[in-house]
């Protein structure tokens, strides 16, 4: 059974998108899907799958959508461990201001906090690719 196409209906679509562009094998493979499902040509069959797309009759797991959902993934994660960081930074202070704290546990934060410093420093130095050529 061959599936139903969009029939003419009299609307004539005038307003141009693109240009679309594809790789010789990405053109070749549309013109034979664009065949197989009887349109003429492959711009009316591009249009009705993004027209399907677009109002919901047609999904599909697009790098796209793909990418959006790992982005937003990455950014759950991030705001988490930020949380968490936070968490542990005013667990820190609160015990820092109390009495209770231990001389060599400021010692200590001193020198991490200027371990630190030093690190910061190193990743604002910009790579200078000639420092890596001369050594």
């Amino acid at each position: 059974m061959q599936p139903a196409i969009r029939r003419f209906t009299g609307t004539k679509r005038t307003v141009r998108v693109g240009p679309l562009r594809f790789t010789g094998n990405e053109n070749a493979a549309l013109q034979e899907a664009a065949a197989e499902h009887g349109y003429k040509g492959e711009s009316g069959f591009a249009a009705d799958i993004v027209l399907a797309f677009i109002t919901g009759r047609f999904t599909a797991n697009l790098p796209l959508s793909e990418d959006r959902r790992r982005t937003h993934m990455f950014r759950a994660q991030v705001l988490r461990e930020l949380n968490r960081i936070g968490v542990n930074v005013n667990q820190i202070a609160r015990a820092l201001n109390s009495d209770l704290t231990p001389p060599d546990v400021r010692h200590r934060l001193d020198e991490l906090n200027h371990l630190l410093e030093l690190i910061a420093e190193a990743l604002r130095e910009p790579a200078d690719p000639r420092k890596d050529q001369a050594a």
